[in-house]
This record gives C-alpha cells, sequence and structure tokens, in this order.
C-alpha cells in the first residue's frame, strides 16, 4: 500500500491537534499543513505550513488547489466548521478528496434553525421560539450559524433580552428553550447510512465549546438511545464516515439536541484512547476499503489543559545526561522524559553521553537492570571532585539536576537544562 499525503486545514485549531495527534508516526499517512492564520499553535510544530486565504478570500479556491497540485495532496481533513462547509461546497469542482459529508449535509447541519427543522418529528427538539410572545425565561439564544459556543447567550429576563436585541441581530440567533441539566457528545462512524458505531460521553467542563473534562456514559439505558437517535441521525442523512452529534437534558432529565457536526470533534482522542480512530477508519474507508469498528470495553475519563509547544534557537552536537536523580529517579525508575531526549537526539546524529559522579556503586547494575547500558556512545564517570564541564566536547548540552554544575557549563558557552524544563527539548 502506498503512502498518502494528508492536508489538515487549518492546523492551529484543537480539531487539528486531535487530527494530527491521531496520524502521528502512521505509516500510511503523512500529515500535511496548512493555515489561514499568521500565529498559532501550528506554527510550533516544527514542520511547513502552507499559507491559504480565508475561506470566504474569492482566491481561496485558486490557492486550495495549488497547494493540492504542489503537495501532492491525496486527502484533505477540515479542522474548522466553516472549512468543512466550504469544501463541501468545491469538493466535486476542483476534484478533491475530503474527509467529511455531503455538501446537501453540510447545508443542513451548518444552520442550527435548519437541523432543528429537518428533524423536529425525528428527534427530540429544544422548544425553539419564533416570536418574542412565546418566550419563556430564562431563555437561550445561539447563532444559527456558529460554533464552539461562540455568541451564546444565556438571558434571564425581559429587559435582558431587550439588551441582548439592541447589541445583536436577533434574527441571526435562534431562541430557545435553556437547557440546564447534563451534556453530552456522541461521536459516531457510518458507513453509506448505516451506524456502525456510536460512543457516548459527557461534556463535564467545557472551554470554548471543547469539552476538556468526559468520561464515557456506561449508563445501558443512556447508550441505548443514543445509538437510538444515532442511527436515526445516520440513516435520514446517509451519512458516511465520521460525524458527532450533541445531547443535552432538559430541566424534567429529557434528552434535547444541541447540534450535529459533520467533522472530527475535539475530544474524539476519548474513544481513540479505547481504540477507535476515526480518521484512520475514515481515510481507509475512503480509500476504498471496508472497514469496521472494535475497541477495548474499558471505563475511561480524560482532563485536558493548555499543552506548552516550544520553539528554540538551541544548537548542540552533543547530549550529556546525568545519573542519580535526572536520569535515575528516587534510586527505583528511569526517567522516561529523558529518554524520549535520549533517542530524539541519537535520532538526529548526535553523540549521546552518560556523565556522573555516582558514588553509590549501583552505575553498573542499574543501567544493566534496565537493558540501557548501550544506548550511550560513553559513559563518562568522574571523580567527587571533578566539575563536569571539563569534559563536555564544543557544541554541548547537559541534562543535570546540580545547579552548579548547570551553571557552569553556561559559563562555558553550553546550553544546561534541569528535568523540569526537559520539554523545551523535545520535539
Amino acid at each position: 500500500m502506498k503512502q498518502y499525503n494528508i492536508l489538515v486545514f487549518p492546523c492551529g485549531t484543537e480539531i487539528a491537534n486531535e487530527i494530527i495527534n491521531a496520524l502521528s508516526h502512521h505509516k500510511y499517512f503523512k500529515v500535511k499543513l496548512a493555515s489561514s492564520a499568521g500565529n498559532s499553535y501550528c506554527n510550533y510544530r516544527d514542520q511547513k505550513i502552507n499559507i491559504l486565504p480565508f475561506v470566504n478570500d474569492e482566491k481561496f479556491d485558486e490557492e486550495l488547489s495549488s497547494i493540492v497540485k504542489i503537495e501532492a495532496i491525496d486527502f484533505i481533513i477540515p479542522a474548522h466548521d466553516d472549512v468543512a462547509f466550504k469544501l463541501s461546497e468545491i469538493e466535486e469542482r476542483l476534484n478533491l478528496k475530503v474527509i467529511g459529508q455531503s455538501q446537501e449535509v453540510n447545508e443542513i447541519v451548518r444552520f442550527k434553525d435548519k437541523t432543528y427543522k429537518y428533524f423536529q418529528d425525528i428527534l427530540p427538539i429544544a422548544d425553539v421560539y419564533e416570536n418574542e410572545e412565546e418566550l419563556e425565561f430564562p431563555l437561550f439564544v445561539k447563532p444559527k450559524k456558529g460554533q464552539g459556543a461562540q455568541d451564546s447567550f444565556l438571558i434571564q429576563d425581559e429587559n435582558a433580552f431587550k439588551d441582548f436585541r439592541k447589541q445583536y441581530k436577533s434574527d441571526e440567533f435562534v431562541w430557545m428553550e435553556f437547557l440546564n441539566d447534563e451534556e453530552y457528545t456522541i461521536d459516531c462512524f457510518s458507513d453509506q447510512g448505516e451506524l456502525l458505531y456510536a460512543g457516548g460521553r459527557t461534556r463535564e467542563r467545557m472551554t470554548r465549546g471543547i469539552s476538556v473534562q468526559s468520561t464515557f456514559v456506561k449508563d445501558q439505558g443512556l447508550s441505548s438511545s443514543f445509538n437510538e437517535f444515532a442511527t436515526k441521525i445516520s440513516q435520514k442523512l446517509n451519512l458516511h464516515g465520521l460525524w458527532f452529534y450533541q445531547m443535552k437534558k432538559d430541566k424534567n432529565g429529557q434528552l434535547k439536541l444541541l447540534e450535529i457536526g459533520p467533522r472530527v470533534s475535539g475530544t474524539m482522542m476519548l474513544n481513540r484512547s479505547r481504540g477507535v480512530n476515526f480518521i484512520e477508519l475514515a481515510l481507509f474507508q475512503k480509500i476504498g476499503f471496508d472497514v469496521e469498528v472494535i475497541f477495548n470495553d474499558i471505563e475511561i475519563s480524560l482532563g485536558r489543559a493548555l499543552l506548552p509547544k516550544y520553539k528554540t534557537n538551541i544548537s548542540y552536537t552533543n547530549l550529556y545526561i546525568d545519573f542519580d536523580d535526572t536520569l535515575f529517579l528516587d534510586e527505583k525508575e528511569i526517567n522516561t522524559d529523558v529518554m524520549k531526549l535520549i533517542f530524539q537526539s541519537k535520532n538526529e546524529g548526535k553523540k549521546v553521553y552518560l556523565i556522573t559522579k555516582n558514588q553509590k556503586n549501583n552505575l553498573a547494575k542499574t543501567l544493566h537492570s534496565f537493558g540501557i547500558t548501550q544506548i550511550f556512545d560513553d559513559i563518562l564517570h568522574l571523580d567527587a571532585k571533578d566539575t563536569k564541564v571539563n569534559y563536555m566536547k564544543k557544541e554541548s548540552l547537559l541534562v543535570d539536576d546540580s545547579f552548579v554544575e548547570r551553571k557552569e557549563a553556561i559559563t562555558h558557552g553550553h546550553y544546561a537544562f534541569s528535568n523540569d524544563a526537559i520539554a523545551v527539548l523535545i520535539k
């Protein structure tokens, strides 16, 4: 099987992060990046970024076609709602292969009012108010075309609603019943309308509309309902590939539809953690393979926080690693972060040395017991009175828990870091 080039656009979103991570080190799919933003998380991936106009720019189609040709792109995966919508419009005309749903589906689910009307007799829908006389407070308003809870408001009373109407074009919003109970995302996969998988998860805490704390739903009654609704959605829209939908309970504990997404969801990683890689499945399906979904039946939850990514001007030829309290922690375990740095350096052709003043007579035994004696180009076992910098070659980097040793290295023109800054060095 040949290797395929996959364009992720835009590459600076949380959705893009999940796509990129899902295809990390994949032997058949090589990720390429594109962005319309001048500065984003994407810029820290140490990879070429193809620049595209925004999707509403008149030159977007032409520029996208050019990148697809130059980079030999086989498939494009949208990482934003507007991009998914745009690509569904131009896919056939520009002869693109997009991982997503059809133009017909996108034209329904991109707009909340269209979605609710389309499914009003098929799925449980929150009350949607057409005029002010119908309003019941508290009221929730959200854009007909929106994502990530952006420009959505909880309005407590009539005066607050009047203020809202003064500031916004209210006809661009859906006025709806406020749902104040538990919220869920159901990540799904279909084949020509047939539902192959539906994995429901909680949305316990959100940031910019993305769930940053989520747990698999184990309740059989809820899971059964999620599968029932997913089957109806999939069949009605004839969905093919990956998609998701969201529901929330009303004050009586009844599930109501929030939205349907024709793309990768930001926290699909929770399903991936049990073995369901939606992006990989969708690509194999698009190539033409018959796919099936299998997963580990495990209980799992996740919490997400900001993950830093660094760009630096650090350049070194030789890596020196201290042993006690740097590579070997608490005299019982190997520091796996340091091991990652070691093999990253070896992959780049750098020399790696173990440099230590170990006085506990456990060095050889420990290295042997963990099977890492041979990973170093040399092992420098120094006397307690020695200074490590005296044994370091030019263009060196030292990782050491000792402030004194790091200070000596830095003052002699080398780089030096402690364990707390290892992340700066990992690509």
